[in-house]
């Protein structure tokens, strides 16, 4: 079938391909006006250490020192992933998470390694009151199970955690998720239909 012919079965039903992709700018239109608002968050947490070691080769102390650093980053990664850890962060932000189960829990926070001494995190909130909360709560109960750490260590330069101020924004839908995707997406799926119901009228 030439192009010219796909235009022509297009032309005869342009009706249900306008309807098909009205339809869908009218239903995102509806979801992004409906739904709650909501807030997405993003803080880093910096690994650094309490002192500096006293050596003569100075190498050993910056290489390792990195090496060091790296995996604890990991680990701490590793933390914002377990259960136990993001339920102890939500109830110090007084968020109840009762009604979530062990994989929600572990979903809540994302976290990713930036670098050797950087962890990322970002989550959603409420409002940004929660989010604030919620920040705060994360550093601390991460600051708290680090001192546990250092509490069996005899080393003066064991891991600190300097947690950056959170970035808060209004998680708003923009032109791209509001018309132009759907605007498409009903396009696509108008020319489909098109196409079934020429088919079906043979």
């Amino acid at each position: 079938m030439e192009l010219r012919e796909y235009l022509q079965i297009i032309q005869k039903d342009i009706r249900t391909l306008f309807l098909v992709t009205v339809l869908a700018v009218l239903m995102s239109v509806a979801y992004f006006g409906l739904r709650p608002v909501s807030y997405d968050v993003s803080m880093a947490l910096n690994v650094t250490r309490s002192g500096s070691q006293q050596t003569t080769d100075y190498r050993y102390d910056d290489f390792y020192r990195l090496q060091a650093d790296e995996k604890f980053a990991e680990t701490i990664v590793e933390w914002l992933k377990n259960p136990r850890i993001v339920t102890d962060i939500y109830t110090k932000a007084g968020i109840d998470v009762g009604q979530l189960n062990l994989k929600q829990l572990a979903k809540a926070l994302n976290s990713e390694k930036l670098s050797s001494q950087i962890v990322a995190v970002s989550f959603s909130a409420s409002d940004e009151s929660s989010a604030r909360k919620i920040s705060e709560a994360v550093a601390e109960v991460i600051e708290k199970n680090v001192a546990v750490l250092n509490e069996n260590q005899n080393e003066s330069t064991w891991f600190r955690i300097i947690a950056q101020a959170p970035v808060i924004v209004k998680n708003a839908g923009t032109i791209w998720t509001l018309l132009v995707f759907p605007l498409l997406f009903g396009m696509f799926i108008g020319f489909w239909l098109v196409m079934l119901r020429h088919y079906l009228k043979k």
